[in-house]
């Protein structure tokens, strides 16, 4: 049903605090965000990747996010049962941290307050502040089925992730062991790869002199942690480094600690690494760990869970930091005459994300997942194509990481997750459940009814992650949702967390809900500011997008953002400048808009076109240009090209529409009102998923079809006439006037001043009034130009000679000014003398142009007639 636009006056420009909270509510009463599984429309479904509680929304969101909306708003309007799925991480370590600090502020730590006090603390702190990224999320206009939003630690994702550990476990993929791990001496935890940040600091590199233990030789190792030596338990060289291939199977010893080590030789050993030779420490380096595994070495661990050295160390550096251990091993052997060398040396170092704490490799007693079963479907569904990633290079990355898997540490040593189900009887009998009454059960059932303790650890926060495409959808009922919307159209996400969440989203996808979770995986780029730096805190180049909202408005910062993402290049060099643009570009169109409402023909009765027979020469170029336009911009979102089909529609709403055809439309025609609705209705619905709000705002003053944008019809080209012929026709006519409007700029002629153009009599009505308005021209006929060839191409601009004599007299007044200075100057002998032969040079030939110069303005004056002329 056609509704026409409210009548009253609009506001002179568009005002983004005025309109963006009222429509975003009205979105929000209207429930078009949500949406029911539909068999009977295609189904497009993004899941949210779940922000964490703790979150503020940054750039990164921007950039991951803002696609999300575009997609599924365009989604939407082409008809298909689209909707975006939101959550939340709880976010176990960071959410700790940020609760530990807070009570640290009442004298308090979690153990004082014990575990089930303490969960009620961080409880009450999520509900108080863990959905502030979503108040800014709606801020930017980000439309999701809020109705869905679903939590990691809601009841049913919690029974889902307990169904799955039980499953692997029973099958023999979950198990207990000690290995090697990250460890976060500050938050007391393990933590996964994805909370390890690899920085490059300032440091040394030792090396150090072990003996043999026969003392006929000894063999140099260089290191960057020189208190792990006192875990070594080897030295390895490559096998085939000909330096050590006579010592490999000698002893050697360890200065310090006295512990006699072999020499072994390792493929993982870098030959141009230090001297070649590398001291093995398994207990505390994942390569040396790999080594020791090899080599069935001796694993002592030297550092402990506090950071300090253990009793596997002499006396004299027990229970000192790590840090304080490195000084004194340091000085140590100096005085031994061990220490060869130090050398500065800038070298990664591993950092947790969380605390700021140098991350140690400790082996632990936890729970792992083995993956290698479990990685092989997930590689051929890359490989037989059923999963995409674009960029396409991204799909090696996931390649790799899956064909180099390791088994996955899923426990953690906080208390806010999901806890174990794992419970231990009194003798160490282990029971896996889904249920505290189930492993009850079990316990009566195999150990007589023993009393049970509950493991104290948590789930690592990726493995509920890992299920998050299947468990939001009520998995592992066979709800609707989960029939209709599994799997995913696409995942949108960064390049960081492509193994780390991707891939075991694809692992767990294939293994518990039967297929793939997504089709497309589709890589947001990195954000850079404009000088190609990574935003940080440290650099202070990090920008909030809430300053950005604040002071330009939700749309123009989504369009400046967008503008700037480009498919290949993965980079995005942040520009405020574009921001700044589009906030001009939204008050283009809005000036649009009120031209269009202010035409004295009034808006048509209907958002419809006249017939083609009473279309003018200007209406079917921008009609064609239309089309083409819609054609391109359903081609670049089809590819993820959202900076593409940003640019199309920015570049034709501004320079042809709201340019050149609104200022053709300034000739009275009776179909112009028609044309100019039905194109500023057709853009607005195709800018709108990029720019939601201004496009509900002018889309509402037009005559339109249903209440809102949001669920209103993507254009259909193919109901968009098209002219080609007349379009090239309209395009020719802009080429003369880019003629005329040269020589305006040339002239320097004021923009009232008019130009001649002369154009043979033959050329019709339409065109000579384009002409007049586009180049500020006056038409007139000449029949010399007829020369059987399309009139329009026979146009020529002329200037009138008052308007020739008043320039040429104007530049022969500056020219006169300029001349009569340099030769003053040069006539100046003092001036002569004092200055560099070279500036003396430069003024002479600056004279000889000037009065060259002149001679030709000259000629030009006296080839319109000198009336009037200075004579200079």
């Amino acid at each position: 049903m056609q509704t026409q636009p409210r009548s009253e006056e609009l506001a002179k420009t568009y005002d983004p605090a005025t309109v963006e909270s009222r429509r975003y509510a009205e979105w929000l009463a209207a429930g078009v965000f949500h949406d029911e599984p539909d068999p009977a429309r295609p189904p497009y479904v993004i899941s949210m990747p779940p922000p964490n509680i703790t979150g503020r929304a940054h750039l990164g969101h921007g950039s991951t996010f803002t696609p999300m909306d575009i997609l599924t708003r365009y989604h939407r309007m082409l008809g298909e049962n689209a909707v975006w799925l939101p959550g939340q991480d709880h976010a176990a370590i960071a959410t700790e941290a940020v609760v530990v600090r807070e009570l640290a502020k009442e004298n308090l730590t979690r153990e004082s307050l014990g575990r089930e006090a303490y969960l009620e603390r961080v409880w009450a702190w999520r509900t108080l502040y863990g959905d502030e990224i979503y108040e800014q999320f709606r801020m930017l206009g980000f439309g999701p089925d809020w109705d869905r939003d679903r939590f990691t630690m809601d009841a049913g994702l919690t029974a889902a992730v307990y169904k799955v550990f039980v499953a692997l476990y029973r099958e023999g993929l979950i198990y207990r062991g000690t290995r090697l791990v990250n460890w976060d001496p500050v938050s007391q935890s393990t933590l996964s790869d994805a909370e390890v940040e690899d920085e490059e600091r300032d440091g040394f590199l030792w090396q150090l002199r072990y003996p043999s233990e026969d003392g006929t030789f000894s063999i140099d190792v260089a290191t960057t942690r020189p208190e792990t030596m006192l875990g070594d338990t080897a030295v390895a060289v490559h096998p085939g480094d000909e330096r050590y291939a006579h010592l490999v199977g000698k002893n050697v010893v360890v200065p310090l600690s006295g512990r006699v080590v072999p020499i072994i030789a390792d493929a993982a050993v870098e030959r141009d690494f230090g001297t070649g030779a590398v001291k093995v420490t398994p207990a505390h380096d994942p390569l040396d760990n790999a080594i020791g595994e090899r080599h069935n070495l001796p694993m002592p661990s030297v550092i402990g869970f506090d950071g300090k050295m253990t009793n596997e160390v002499p006396a004299a550096y027990r229970g000192l930091d790590r840090f304080a251990a490195r000084e004194a091993v340091v000085r140590d052997l100096q005085d031994s005459g061990a220490l060869v060398s130090t050398t500065p040396r800038r070298h990664v170092v591993p950092v947790s994300e969380r605390s700021g704490a140098i991350v140690e490799p400790l082996l632990s007693l936890q729970w792992f997942c083995k993956m290698e079963s479990l990685a092989a479907p997930a590689l051929n569904a890359y490989r037989d194509g059923r999963i995409r990633f674009v960029p396409e290079r991204f799909g090696r990355t996931y390649e790799y990481w899956l064909e180099n898997i390791r088994d996955w540490n899923v426990s953690r040593q906080v208390w806010w997750g999901h806890r174990l189900p794992v419970w231990y009887t009194p003798d160490d009998g282990v029971i896996v459940a889904e249920t505290e009454e189930e492993a009850e059960k079990i316990a009566r059932e195999k150990f007589g009814g023993a009393e049970l303790r509950r493991d104290e650890d948590t789930l690592d926060t990726w493995f509920s992650s890992g299920l998050w495409p299947f468990s939001i959808l009520g998995w592992p009922e066979k709800t609707p949702e989960l029939e209709h919307w599994y799997p995913n159209s696409v995942l949108i996400t960064g390049r960081e967390i492509i193994f780390l969440w991707v891939a075991r989203m694809v692992m767990l996808g294939l293994k518990f809900a039967g297929d793939v979770p997504f089709h497309d995986v589709f890589i947001s780029p990195l954000v850079f500011d404009d000088a190609g730096r990574k935003m940080s805190k440290s650099l202070g180049n990090v920008i909030d997008p809430m300053t950005l909202v604040a002071k330009y408005g939700a749309d123009a910062t989504r369009l400046g953002i967008v503008r700037q993402m480009r498919l290949e290049s993965q980079e995005l060099r942040f520009d405020e400048r574009y921001v700044e643009k589009a906030r001009e570009f939204n008050n283009k169109m809005w000036n649009a808009l009120r031209y269009l409402r202010s035409l004295p023909e009034g808006l048509p009765d209907a958002n419809r076109l006249p017939p083609p027979a009473d279309l003018s020469l200007a209406d079917k170029w921008i009609l064609t240009g239309l089309h083409t336009t819609v054609t391109r911009v359903t081609a670049a979102l089809n590819a993820y090209e959202l900076g593409v089909a940003a640019d199309a529609l920015v570049n034709f709403t501004w320079n042809e529409y709201c340019d050149w055809y609104i200022e053709a439309t300034k000739a009275p025609t009776t179909t112009r009102a028609a044309v100019l609705s039905y194109t500023l209705s057709a853009l607005m619905r195709l800018l709108h998923p990029i720019a939601p709000f201004v496009t509900e705002e002018i889309w509402q003053a037009l005559p339109h079809d249903g209440k809102t944008i949001v669920t209103a019809s993507w254009p259909d080209p193919e109901e968009i006439p098209t002219d080609p012929a007349a379009a090239a026709r309209y395009e020719t006519l802009k080429t003369v006037v880019a003629k005329a409007r040269d020589l305006r700029a040339e002239l320097g002629l004021a923009p009232r001043e008019k130009l001649t153009l002369a154009v043979p009599p033959a050329l019709d009505r339409d065109a000579r009034t384009l002409l007049e308005l586009h180049a500020t021209a006056t038409v007139v006929d000449d029949a010399a130009l007829d020369r059987g060839q399309d009139p329009l191409l026979a146009a020529t601009p002329r200037v009138p000679a008052s308007l020739l004599r008043e320039r040429y007299n104007r530049d022969l007044t500056r020219l006169a000014a300029e001349i009569e200075r340099l030769e003053k100057m040069l006539a100046n002998e003092q001036f002569v003398s004092k200055a560099s032969p070279d500036a003396v040079a430069k003024n002479r030939q600056k004279l000889a142009a000037y009065e060259a110069e002149r001679a030709r303005v000259r000629a030009g004056l006296d080839a319109v007639g000198a009336e009037g002329g200075s004579g200079q």
